[in-house]
């Protein structure tokens, strides 16, 4: 029997308890955003997250960082968290070992993150084991799945705020992929856990 992409991540979590699914508290969630910087779309998250004083953390892919380290800047610079996303956004699972600690090492020179969300989700437990030495391995807890061209936002707009609990951890994408879905929904997101009371946050670095 094929197993579902869900299952897969259902057993990854059980089998890798060290890596960040969620954050439990009482009021603070963590926005997370994948597959940037771009030099148009981070700059509209900039713009959203400040209207709402919101802060957020992004796993960037190096090579990305390379091309517009302005814009990795202006992310420091709001006191946004960075981090790794490899450098050029490699699966775990069908990489070696080697290969892929060598790629996200590459990152890690223009990230300086300690902080690493692995590509797809697809990560072994023998990376996690390897990985968790230097890195925090972030996963999360709700995909808002805008990369998804065919969409429907407006039904992802209620799953998404019906899956956040205090402690979620939800990712998003500033990426040319998803900017029409992102659009749509990051600013009523936003709006959402601000009428719920939520703080929104960066991750803390690995201590």
């Amino acid at each position: 029997m094929k197993r579902t992409f869900g299952t897969i991540f259902r057993i990854l979590k059980k089998l890798a308890p060290s890596c960040i699914w969620n954050k439990p508290n009482d009021t603070t969630i963590y926005i997370t955003f994948d597959d940037g910087p771009h030099p148009r779309i981070t700059p509209w998250v900039l713009d959203q997250l400040k209207k709402h004083s919101a802060k957020a953390t992004f796993f960037m892919v190096g090579e990305n960082a390379v091309k517009y380290a302005s814009v990795v800047q202006s992310v420091k610079d709001q006191e946004h968290q960075i981090g790794n996303h490899s450098f050029n956004h490699l699966k775990g699972w069908s990489n070696r070992n080697t290969k892929y600690y060598q790629n996200i090492e590459k990152a890690s020179a223009f990230t300086s993150a300690t902080l690493f969300r692995p590509p797809y989700g697809q990560i072994r437990p023998s990376q996690i084991h390897f990985l968790k030495k230097q890195y925090q391995i972030v996963m999360w807890s709700v995909l808002s799945k805008d990369y998804l061209k065919n969409l429907d936002c407006k039904r992802a707009i209620k799953r998404i705020c019906r899956q956040t609990k205090p402690g979620s951890v939800i990712v998003f994408h500033d990426s040319e992929k998803a900017e029409n879905q992102l659009k749509q929904l990051l600013p009523e997101y936003l709006d959402y856990c601000k009428n719920k009371g939520y703080e929104m946050k960066a991750l803390p670095e690995k201590g």
